[in-house]
């Protein structure tokens, strides 16, 4: 007969609890929880101007390995998106404390800079949770329109719609069985497997991915009235 997890891993993904008749039997196993930092340097090769989204992986591998993860995702991006341009792929530990140092890094196109032919700030959002959509269940990544579309209709179109929902797709097949696409929580430290996802056809706006004002038109009023 099975007893009952003990309360200290009942829970715990990076615990693991075998029953061996009155004893508990406790195996850590080590699931790796990483930020993968996807950045398109577009209009500048400044780090600044790049346009950066974060999704986040759980490896359950035995031998979690973040430089495949981080050339698997970089050669799956660089197939998916439709500009060519600098792409770099960080992948960072999640649960590490600041200041944290890149894993591992991927880069493809290294010498070519693309131009923006839409308002950089301009994005199409893919949301996606684990199970339910409420807090700490649910994220988001603001896909910059440069980079899978245009942005010259009213509202995203069903097409482009459907190109930001592949990367879905691509983040739920990385890796094999041992990956997993998540959604992490840094308040409660628990990962949870992203379940279902929408992208809805309003534009979103990601005002931090405007570059800096090179020049400014001044004027002057002769009003002398209180």
């Amino acid at each position: 007969m099975r007893r009952p997890c003990s309360p200290c891993t009942k829970g715990n993904p990076h615990r693991s609890t075998l029953d061996h008749g009155s004893t508990h039997a406790v195996i850590v196993v080590h699931m790796a929880i990483y930020r993968a930092q996807v950045a398109w340097s577009i209009d500048s090769a400044f780090p600044r101007d790049q346009m950066i989204i974060n999704p986040h992986f759980r490896d359950a591998g035995v031998g979690s390995d973040p430089g495949i993860l981080a050339n698997d995702l970089a050669d799956a991006i660089n197939t998916w998106d439709t500009t060519p341009t600098k792409l770099q792929v960080r992948i960072y530990d999640a649960e590490e404390a600041a200041p944290a140092f890149p894993k591992a890094v991927a880069t493809r196109n290294e010498s070519v800079i693309a131009s923006s032919n839409w308002p950089r700030e301009v994005a199409v959002c893919l949301s996606y949770y684990a199970g339910q959509n409420v807090p700490r269940r649910r994220g988001r990544l603001y896909v910059p329109v440069g980079v899978c579309g245009s942005a010259n209709t009213l509202r995203p179109s069903s097409a482009l719609m459907q190109k930001v929902g592949d990367l879905a797709t691509i983040f739920a097949d990385l890796g094999g069985t041992d990956v997993d696409w998540i959604i992490w929580s840094r308040a409660s430290l628990t990962a949870r497997s992203a379940t279902n996802w929408w992208v809805d056809d309003e534009w979103d706006t990601m005002r931090s991915r405007g570059m800096r004002s090179t020049t400014r038109l001044l004027g002057s009023l002769s009003e002398t009235g209180p």
